[in-house]
């Protein structure tokens, strides 16, 4: 009686298997990665998109772009100047919110402030997520409340451009009379940007800090408490730079957004992102290109200016 030999993988076999396994998964990965991150790249590119759009809606509706922030930077007089809101933190993103289909949460806004019915930053409608502003590159969000008795409402990705300089000069601390589109009380016309739309920066991606590395205290980014200098950019230095930002003390630093030293006056932030070699910047035209961290410096500078007269060459 003939006996039938059992096929069969032998234990060299298999660990052969094994390995060719392994090494196909390791060349697979990363090519997974970069179709991620070309991904995540793209939607935030369209979310910017659809933020400028919003910002040129608004203009058309009220003649004029919505104020970068509405009751200007916190400053040493803040608490006695007389007439200052202070229950209204929000910034130019609560503006836009019936431009970018959130007109309920809009509504609620103006109700709150109209009635002066409590404060932006403890309102329940400042704990919802707002896709539209949220780019999934960052691995922050979506950020509300990180530290216990320290709510903060949702944080944002997307910041606008308030110039080529600080929030907070020396000589204007309340961000008054800055060289952007968007700074304090700012109520910029399309027709004021004379270095051309096309050649001025409106709008560009932000990384959220750390609550727990601040002490509960990380203002990047936030959209219902942001009187310090946390949702406007500078173009002082270029995107991604390892300088680090100066956010009026209350700045928490994770890897890609380190924080200076810091101070209430000379504030500022940076465009800032997680996509390989730079960011995502909306023009003034409403049009989205990449902005390479080794852009020429003068180039970025000049790019944050509304009015002064640069020629500007970052092709």
């Amino acid at each position: 009686m003939l006996r039938r030999s059992r096929s069969g993988f032998t234990l060299i076999e298999l660990l052969v298997v094994i390995a060719i396994i392994a090494i196909l998964i390791g060349l697979l990965l990363p090519a997974v990665q970069k179709v991620r991150e070309a991904a995540a790249r793209m939607s935030c590119s369209n979310k910017q998109k659809q933020i400028g759009l919003a910002l040129h809606n608004y203009h058309d509706t009220n003649g004029v772009l919505p104020p970068g922030q509405p009751q200007g930077y916190f400053y040493s007089g803040w608490y006695g100047t007389p007439g200052l809101q202070d229950n209204n933190r929000a910034n130019w993103a609560g503006y836009i919110l019936p431009y970018v289909e959130q007109s309920a949460i809009g509504d609620l806004l103006q109700t709150l402030l109209r009635n002066n019915s409590g404060s932006t930053v403890t309102a329940p409608f400042s704990r919802n997520v707002l896709a539209t502003f949220l780019c999934p590159s960052d691995p922050a969000n979506p950020k509300i409340a990180t530290t216990s008795g320290n709510e903060q409402g949702f944080h944002i990705n997307f910041i606008v451009c308030h110039g080529s300089g600080y929030a907070t000069p020396s000589a204007d601390p309340r961000g008054l009379d800055l060289d952007g589109i968007f700074y304090g009380i700012s109520k910029t016309k399309l027709t004021d940007i004379t270095d051309g739309t096309s050649n001025t920066a409106m709008v560009s991606e932000l990384l959220q800090g750390s609550d727990t590395v601040a002490g509960g205290h990380d203002v990047r980014g936030r959209m219902w408490n942001t009187i310090h200098a946390g949702t406007t950019f500078s173009t002082r230095f270029p995107p991604n730079s390892t300088v680090g930002d100066n956010t009026m003390g209350y700045c928490g630093a994770v890897p890609g957004a380190p924080c200076g030293s810091q101070s209430t006056t000379d504030t500022f932030a940076l465009a800032r992102s997680k996509h390989s070699g730079g960011a995502n910047v909306t023009r003034a035209d409403a049009s989205v290109r990449f902005v390479t961290n080794n852009i020429d410096p003068n180039a970025w500078l000049r790019m944050g200016t509304r009015s002064g007269g640069e020629v500007i060459n970052d092709q």
